[in-house]
């Protein structure tokens, strides 16, 4: 049997990051499970908008290209968590086949306090959460602990900080089962309109961070540590 192919997700989504998970994808389609990961008690924040901020066009499209290429792998996709996912790092485990999480994992949709609404990462969110239940994300901002994510459909398993190996192996077992041709044949059904879904969430961001309002609200909470509603 073949191999897991194991990618690290940085603490933020920033160009490198995304053009390292997305070469880790394309080098992962003989794999037997592509896994993402973060460190010990942290996940991912969430996209890096520095370039937003700095006046220069945000890069959209590479993340929303990844988001398309989890979404159509040819492989099972494994989230692996024991931390804070936010915003955009919550759209990539959302992305995945199986998402495994610690207790100590933490979700949440954090984009509403900047004028940012989430979507790109929204086709993803939408395979495990209804409208509703994606509308109070956006709405009321704070985070939910890992059980709660699970009971929202957005975790598949919570386990003890102490048996997440066992569970990481476990996972990896069952997953690596399933054949080539069901995965794509999946795929293929549940995610014919992706790419228009996918244009219409980077056309919203661009313009939402074309907004100064939006672009202040970002710079003072990076520069500053300033809460937005402050």
């Amino acid at each position: 049997m073949a191999s897991p192919t194991v990618i690290p997700i940085g603490t933020r989504l920033d160009e490198a990051t995304v053009c390292t998970i997305a070469r880790g994808l394309a080098a992962g389609t003989t794999a037997s499970v592509i896994v993402i990961e973060g460190e010990p008690e942290r996940f991912c924040l969430g996209m890096d908008f520095a370039q937003a901020i700095a006046g220069q066009p945000a890069q959209l499209e590479p993340f929303a290209r990844l988001i398309g290429s989890l979404l159509r792998s040819p492989r099972p996709t494994l989230a692996v968590i024991d931390g804070p996912t936010l915003g955009g790092g919550l759209g990539v485990a959302a992305a995945c086949d199986f998402v495994l999480a610690t207790e100590r994992a933490t979700f949440g949709l954090p984009e509403g306090l900047y004028g940012l609404a989430p979507a790109i990462i929204r086709p993803a969110l939408l395979t495990r959460l209804s409208p509703q239940q994606l509308r109070l994300l956006v709405m009321t901002c704070h985070s939910r602990s890992a059980s709660q994510a699970a009971a929202l459909g957005l975790v598949d398993e919570v386990v003890a900080v102490g048996d997440l190996e066992r569970a990481r192996r476990s996972a990896i077992r069952r997953l690596a089962r399933v054949r080539t041709e069901t995965v794509v044949a999946c795929r293929r059904l549940e995610h014919g309109e992706l790419d228009h879904q996918l244009n219409a969430g980077v056309t919203e961001t661009a313009a939402a961070l074309a907004t100064e309002t939006v672009v202040e609200a970002l710079r003072a909470f990076t520069a500053e540590e300033q809460l937005p509603w402050v």
